[in-house]
């Protein structure tokens, strides 16, 4: 039962990592309209947006596995 706790934590964490991961890129994507509309190179700003949305994804999925250690503070 240990592993498949594990496994669907992991499979958690994706997901919820994955959907931050893609709204602050989204978010981003829409922050960097405007200097798209001022001549900047689109590819440029989605390369930015796709790093961005990774960074942030793989920072909430080692949060999603930080906190589901199980570990209690009072015992």
């Amino acid at each position: 039962m240990d592993w498949v706790k594990k496994v669907g934590l992991f499979i958690a964490g994706l997901g919820l990592s994955g959907v931050i991961g893609l709204i602050s890129s989204i978010l981003l994507l829409y922050v960097l309209v405007d200097a798209s509309i001022a001549g900047a190179d689109d590819a440029v700003w989605l390369f930015l947006c796709a790093a961005v949305g990774v960074i942030v994804g793989g920072i909430c999925f080692y949060i999603v596995l930080w906190a589901s250690r199980g570990r209690s503070a009072v015992r």
